[in-house]
């Protein structure tokens, strides 16, 4: 054999040597390290190996590393949103729901039929309006709404009324993901048995894997997770398009809400976005030739990574470059938090993202 020939047999061989030493592929924490940080962040949480599990499967299933930060980063949300519980108990829940019963009474018809289906007893032999009050969680009220909708006569004018346990509770589980989110999601979880989406949220991996894929599937460049928070929260992009909103507020020297909404969503006019108006209105100004069907479409890729690329967010980003000397990708939106949910009035996705972030700091400082 050849020199040459024999020295590439022998390069070959030591390269599978080498691969054989290097064992099987890390696959990240062990169930029980990650165990051991459920449990720093919440001592007294039930099923910790359970919780392990859920997350260690969730995170392999959606192709993310399985490291201690991103694993500290699930946790965090956990923890925060639900305590580590499928379905937190929330005492107003039967409050939330009397409300809601009120407003549907408006319709006589429907008056009539709430109030004698409210009157009948449930399964456990008391009424339907006696069983309101032990309503502790949302899962509790799941329940409830199933059997007092599963009359023959009740069930079809309510879900004609468009009255339906999803018009009133749509973020369920351990991460209080969206539930239109989940149904949507291409990606389906693994062990979580038969059934509707909806129940599978309220499963340890259910609500854990779909709570996952909201937080980490989608592409960004922030560099503090404070931000991902914050949009796990306020909507994907939400502190990207802040950031925008503030470059903005500062060159054109007028005062916005960093909502992080570039588009006015309670009409859906792109027109009629404050943000729209004032980015429009600061072209002028410096005289800066413009094509408005071009601004409203980038405009309309402000959910999506696709809007750092268009004409809109590049010309401001290097207007602000040149006047400040940088440019702001992310703020975080000071967006206030109204949910029937919530006792406090004053939360915002800032204080969320931060509580998150101060969760995430202690688990990464956690030994395991």
């Amino acid at each position: 054999m050849p020199k040459t020939q024999r020295f590439i047999v022998l390069a070959f061989l030591f390269v599978l040597f080498l691969a054989g030493c290097a064992g099987p592929r890390d696959s990240g924490l062990t169930e029980m390290q990650i165990e051991k940080l459920v449990l720093a962040s919440r001592p007294n949480t039930s099923s910790p190996d359970i919780w392990a599990k859920a997350i260690k499967e969730s995170l392999e299933e959606l192709d993310k590393p399985v490291d201690k930060e991103h694993v500290s980063a699930v946790i965090a949300i956990i923890s925060q949103v639900s305590g580590f519980s499928i379905s937190q108990k929330n005492p107003r829940m039967a409050s939330i729901l009397r409300k809601q019963i009120d407003g549907a009474k408006s319709n006589e018809v429907l008056r009539f039929i709430i109030e004698t289906r409210l009157a009948q007893k449930a399964s456990n032999g008391k009424t339907f309006d006696e069983n309101i009050d032990a309503i502790e969680s949302e899962l509790d009220f799941e329940r409830w709404y199933e059997e007092f909708t599963s009359a023959n006569v009740t069930k079809p004018i309510l879900l004609v009324l468009n009255k339906d346990a999803s018009d009133l509770v749509t973020t369920i589980g351990s991460m209080q993901v969206s539930v239109s989110f989940a149904e949507d999601y291409l990606k389906k979880p693994g062990n979580v048995g038969l059934g509707s989406v909806r129940k599978s949220l309220y499963t340890h991996k259910g609500g854990v894997f779909y709570g996952t894929a909201y937080l980490l599937d989608f592409k960004h460049d922030y560099d503090d997770w404070k931000y991902v928070f914050a949009d796990f929260n306020a909507g994907h992009y939400s502190c990207r398009n802040a950031g925008f909103q503030k470059m903005l507020s500062s060159l054109a020297k007028k005062r916005l809400s960093l909502d992080g909404d570039l588009v006015n969503y309670e009409n859906s006019d792109i027109g009629s976005s404050v943000t729209y108006g004032t980015f429009i209105d600061f072209l002028k100004k410096k005289e800066i030739e413009f094509d408005e069907n071009r601004i409203r479409k980038d405009f309309s890729k402000e959910k999506s990574h696709e809007f750092e690329e268009t004409w809109s967010y590049k010309t401001l980003s290097e207007l602000h470059r040149k006047r400040f000397g940088r440019t702001i990708y992310a703020v975080l939106p000071d967006i206030a938090l109204n949910s029937p949910k919530f006792a406090s009035g004053s939360l915002s996705t800032k204080w969320f993202a931060q509580r998150v972030k101060a969760r995430f700091n202690h688990c990464m400082r956690t030994r395991i």
